[in-house]
């Protein structure tokens, strides 16, 4: 599940869909708190920054995710929280 700026996608076509949908973006990651989750085998983690959508002005953004192993090394994202944060 993803959830971009207030509107929910599940589903690997769709999430991968809405985020080619949005074009050219370069992130500058301003901070980043990684935790343990509650499933011994997943992280959680809170990053913040600065993202340039198509060239235009920077925005910032807040993101919150999960990641879930499933194997040494390997990962996935289970839960995806992104917003972008205005009036700053």
């Amino acid at each position: 599940m993803l959830t971009f700026e207030g509107n929910q996608v599940g589903g690997k076509d769709a999430i991968m869909g809405k985020l080619k949908s949005i074009g050219t973006v370069k992130h500058e990651i301003k901070s980043m708190d990684v935790q343990p989750s509650s499933n011994q085998s997943a992280i959680i983690i809170f990053v913040t920054g600065s993202i340039r959508i198509g060239g235009d002005n920077p925005l910032h953004f807040c993101e919150f995710f999960q990641l879930v192993s499933t194997g040494p090394g390997a990962y996935y994202v289970h839960n995806d929280v992104f917003r972008l944060n205005y009036g700053l």
